[in-house]
């Protein structure tokens, strides 16, 4: 399609012809050659309604009915791909969502907030994707521009979910979840009031695991002095309740592993 694009049918084959063996399964470029020599397939191409032409195509669309299940599964996925984006981000959303739930569970959410919550926790970070790894990875203090790039990845977030209908609710709290009770948080500058129960507890679980993991700036923090660092924040950064609720949850953990 690119070649396509730009030099018309004759550059378009004389690229996949050259990258036969390389690129691409010579197999595959003779039934590509097979098709193209039917000037009807360039034809359409450049046709108005292209896209409900090929949907119209076998298979035809098909609907599939996702239960509560199949969408945790499906947020769960696409957590694992974000965080295998860089090394010290690997299971950070699958435990932000473990420790969000906790949380709620603390703060007496019913069942079915508790599966939002989750599922904004595992798709908080999904504007990452968006970032360079170069960005990411750094083991050095990012430069203006570059936090300037890192700060845009809750917009990110928020832009991704609001797209996709079954998500659309949690758009929210993963774009708030790097706001601050004292408006000094980004991307919104929000505050108090602003930022809704649901992202105050994503937002501790989210720090909370940050700072106990290893980044390529530190290495990770103890529970205990993680804690003290959120203490630290309470009614700044971060909401009292939603930490002693964190804390609550592990003191219990703890109790019942001993």
């Amino acid at each position: 399609d690119v070649f396509h694009v730009a030099g018309g049918p004759e550059l378009a084959m004389k690229e996949i012809r050259n990258r036969a063996g390389s690129w691409f399964e010579p197999g595959l470029i003779w039934i590509f050659e097979a098709i193209a020599s039917d000037e009807e397939f360039w034809q359409t191409l450049g046709h108005p309604k292209l896209m409900d032409r090929v949907i119209s195509l076998e298979p035809a669309r098909a609907t599939r009915t996702a239960d509560d299940d199949y969408i945790d599964d499906i947020a769960t996925a696409f957590a694992k791909v974000i965080d295998s984006k860089s090394p010290f981000t690997n299971g950070h959303s699958e435990r932000v969502s473990v420790f969000t739930d906790l949380i709620a569970e603390e703060l007496g959410c019913d069942a079915p907030r508790r599966r939002m919550l989750r599922r904004a926790a595992l798709l908080h970070d999904i504007g990452k994707l968006a970032v360079s790894n170069a960005i990411l990875d750094k083991p050095g203090k990012l430069t203006g521009a570059e936090f300037a790039i890192v700060k845009l990845h809750p917009v990110h977030s928020g832009e991704i979910l609001r797209g996709v209908s079954l998500f659309a609710e949690i758009a929210p709290i993963a774009e708030g979840h790097h706001e601050r009770l004292d408006g000094k948080g980004y991307p919104n500058g929000l505050s108090g009031a602003e930022i809704g129960r649901d992202t105050r507890i994503v937002t501790v679980a989210d720090i909370f695991d940050a700072l106990t993991a290893d980044r390529p700036y530190r290495k990770a923090m103890t529970i205990s002095q993680a804690l003290a660092i959120l203490d630290k924040d309470v009614g700044t950064a971060v909401d009292g309740d939603c930490l002693a609720a964190l804390k609550r949850a592990l003191t219990r953990a703890e109790q019942q592993a001993a």
